[in-house]
């Protein structure tokens, strides 16, 4: 048992006393506490990046996020005005890899399930409607040697808003030569135009 008044949220912790009565507990600073879980995994820091709207954007770079060992980008109510197909690259020395993506995306419903390969990021497959508009998340660990290679493995999901029998997924990985630094998320045509997009980094 921590305690009474422990509160735990977005890498931060406060405790007002530990266990025991008052009068024998230390007051502990939320700065002095590290290695929290906050999210669901052991250890590590969340950093929770501001909302992105979309409206007329072709692509979005998030940069300048440090060293990282896995990050969430967040799809809410995302749309654009091509086939609203949209995926995430990554990179390194500020510029992202455009080839080389091990990946499969597909779509599951109870009458088929459609999927096909990824070379040039992961992007999905089967939200063809231009009126479709997607939530869901894409998340990415890295695995294997940290050094002098990153291999960063990507687990998407996401639901359509009129489209409840049908689940769409990515699943692959992709090598890159350095320190991840630039992430790219973007359509495989066209450009967004509705909805918010959202980057949330951790340290383990």
């Amino acid at each position: 048992t921590v305690g009474t008044g422990v509160t735990i949220g977005d890498g931060r912790v406060t405790c007002t006393t530990l266990h025991g009565s008052a009068a024998n507990c230390t007051q502990i600073p939320a700065a002095n506490i590290v290695g929290v879980c906050t999210d669901g995994f052991s250890g590590g820091k969340r950093t929770l990046g501001s909302s992105i709207t979309l409206s007329s954007q072709s692509e979005v770079d998030f940069t300048g996020f440090g060293a990282i060992t896995r990050f969430d980008i967040h799809f809410n109510a995302v749309s654009t005005n091509g086939s609203n197909e949209f995926g995430v690259r990554l990179g390194t020395g500020g510029s992202v890899d455009t080839s080389g993506y091990i990946v499969q995306s597909a779509y599951v419903r109870s009458s088929d399930n459609v999927g096909e390969g990824q070379a040039a990021g992961f992007f999905t497959h089967g939200l063809a409607g231009a009126s479709y508009s997607s939530n869901g998340t894409f998340s990415f660990r890295r695995i294997g040697h940290p050094s002098p290679n990153q291999k960063w493995y990507c687990i998407g999901d996401i639901q359509e808003y009129n489209t409840s029998n049908h689940w769409f997924y990515v699943r692959g990985y992709r090598t890159i030569s350095g320190a991840l630094d630039i992430i790219k998320v973007l359509p495989e045509n066209g450009a967004f135009d509705s909805g918010n997009l959202r980057l949330v980094t951790y340290t383990d």
